[in-house]
């Protein structure tokens, strides 16, 4: 599967690069023919350099052994940015090739009034080529200051929670929601101590951890430990698996064995931790003689390719039908597909996963990411028929090793 991927990104990043070449040789070709053939021969060891690291990454999953941290996180992430780039650029390579071509057919059309005087010249339109290059500036430096600044710019986002028919004793009760955490993608603890440190700050009575511990495998969190073992609360950490938490991106599909080993070793973790694992079960809390129920399924996503292992029937198991109940689920899209048609009793459901897409723009009155056009609810606080949603944009980061715009988040709740 791997190397079958590999070899569609080699073709991927060749056609692509051949193409915009062209705009490169238009950009230097008034230069020293030494420094021209630096840069030409620069940019063919570089494509060329990264297609070898794809092969010997692949090679690393073939054997079932992560590539280096370093190289899986900013190498091929400095690798996905700059084929961004170029693909941005050669759109204008393309909007080149086609006025050239239509300039080509007036030209050559038969006319009265269309003598050599007359003819259009292509050579007006050069600039549009070289302007790919200048174009692809713009999204590189972009995507770069995402990574050197905002990957570890973390947010705190303080949201009053409105719960209908909420018990006297939990009104002004505070969560801390923390989602997408992604340890396979953490070179060091120092960003992690930074976030947990912003998290125990807060003094939470309550942690809610809305999935995706790691990339690919359980393994890739015991570094981590120590450090994520110091968020504590007085009334709980509560947690639920995510769709990477289950070794699917890692070990073939009919390795059942490997898979069950990441399973099980996931839940130890989640116990050592001292956070309370939810598995499609629920926890009461009593306060005053007065009760909330905090339910936590694993994972269900609407797309083919998520599991779907959650069940909040199951979930729901002795809770009280007049007991609030907060329900934990990774996959945002299990809301709109099970909790509003059939669990109008679930007042507010927190869930991770998007990520925002890492990328988009925030300011206030005005929201947009490309995560929107793949799905509804996205990013924030969102209600429909009395019952509430709130997607967290996730602390870490997977594939691209940055954010833009959409910040890695730590949610406050109090609720009223």
């Amino acid at each position: 599967m791997y190397l079958r991927f590999i070899l569609i990104a080699t073709f991927l990043i060749l056609s692509i690069d051949l193409y915009y070449y062209r705009a490169l040789k238009s950009f230097v070709k008034n230069y020293n023919s030494i420094l021209k053939n630096t840069l030409k021969i620069s940019y063919w060891i570089f494509t060329l350099s990264t297609i070898a690291f794809m092969f010997f990454a692949a090679s690393y999953f073939l054997e079932q052994t992560p590539p280096p941290k370093f190289a899986r996180t900013y190498v091929m992430g400095t690798i996905m940015i700059i084929g961004v780039s170029k693909l941005i650029g050669t759109l204008f390579i393309l909007i080149y090739d086609l006025i050239k071509f239509i300039i080509w057919i007036i030209n050559k059309t038969p006319s009265k009034n269309n003598n050599s005087e007359n003819k259009i010249s292509i050579s007006r339109i050069d600039f549009i080529k070289k302007t790919a290059l200048i174009a692809s500036i713009i999204p590189f430096s972009t995507l770069m200051f995402g990574v050197l600044k905002s990957a570890f710019d973390y947010t705190i986002h303080n949201q009053k929670l409105k719960i209908p028919n909420l018990p006297n004793a939990f009104k002004g009760l505070k969560i801390v929601q923390v989602s997408d955490i992604h340890s396979g993608s953490f070179i060091s603890t120092e960003p992690l101590e930074k976030a947990i440190k912003m998290i125990t700050d807060e003094k939470p009575d309550i942690v809610f951890f809305t999935g995706d511990l790691v990339n690919e495998i359980t393994e890739e969190v015991l570094p981590f430990m120590d450090t994520l073992s110091k968020v504590t609360a007085p009334m709980g950490v509560y947690s639920i698996l995510g769709n990477h938490d289950y070794g699917d991106y890692f070990y073939p599909k009919d390795d059942l064995e490997s898979k069950k080993h990441n399973y099980d070793l996931m839940k130890a973790v989640h116990k050592k931790l001292g956070w309370k694992l939810l598995l499609n079960e629920n926890h009461i809390i009593e306060k005053n003689n007065e009760r909330l129920a905090i339910l936590g399924v694993e994972n269900w996503g609407s797309e083919l390719r998520f599991p779907k292992l959650g069940d909040i029937d199951k979930a729901k198991k002795g809770c009280l039908d007049e007991d609030v109940k907060l329900l934990l689920s990774h996959d945002p899209t299990h809301w709109d597909a099970h909790v509003l048609p059939n669990h109008p009793d679930i007042a507010a459901t927190f869930s991770g996963h998007t990520h925002g897409m890492q990328f988009g723009v925030e300011i206030p009155g005005f929201k947009w990411s490309p995560s929107q056009y793949i799905y509804k609810n996205w990013a924030g606080l969102y209600s429909e028929k009395q019952q509430q949603l709130y997607v967290n944009r996730g602390l870490g980061f997977l594939g691209y090793p940055g954010r833009v715009g959409i910040l890695p988040e730590i949610t406050v709740f109090e609720l009223a």
